[in-house]
């Protein structure tokens, strides 16, 4: 089989993989499908129930302000910060973003910050101004909000994230 036929197979047999997937799913009563989501929201747009829902993490935060006059969070631990993204006037937050920087990573460099953006497809790494090795994650809330069990697959990955940092940037330099 030449390249070309070998591709079109290989598509062919994903997109099989994909139709019979679906009527697998289709055969699936809904009611076995779905998760009961809990009725507590996060919106970016009320700032306590971030904190209601980091202090069921058993995180501690208090409030602040970003630079530009966004509301912010710090966690009591200075482990990480909350920024929250907003319209104009500081109003109509959307989303947030988990965000922790490390000044204590003497090999981090700039080189190994990207390679965790590269590798990782929601989360950012950098090296601040400072020198400081950053890592983030943007969680979309809406005006509305989201879930508890949504918030967590954020949370629980940013949180992975942070404590996969010796991976990532080395051994602390105490």
């Amino acid at each position: 089989m030449d390249s070309l036929s070998h591709r079109i197979a290989r598509r062919l047999r994903g997109i099989l993989a994909i139709l019979l997937a679906a009527g697998a799913l289709a055969a699936v009563p809904a009611h076995a499908a779905t998760v009961a989501p809990s009725s507590k929201l996060v919106s970016a747009n009320n700032i306590q129930s971030v904190i209601d829902y980091l202090e069921s993490k058993g995180d501690k935060t208090e409030r602040s302000k970003s630079d530009d006059g966004d509301p912010m969070l710090n966690e009591s631990n200075n482990y990480y910060s909350v920024y929250f993204w907003c319209e104009d006037n500081h109003a109509s937050c959307d989303a947030i973003q988990f965000r922790a920087c490390y000044g204590d990573y003497a090999d981090a460099t700039p080189d190994k910050a990207n390679a965790v953006s590269r590798d990782y497809f929601y989360a950012k790494s950098y090296i601040d101004k400072e020198g400081r090795a950053c890592l983030e994650l943007p969680v979309s809330t809406g005006l509305k909000g989201i879930s508890y069990e949504a918030m967590d697959l954020s949370y629980e990955a940013f949180i992975g994230f942070t404590q996969s940092a010796d991976d990532y940037f080395g051994e602390h330099s105490d």
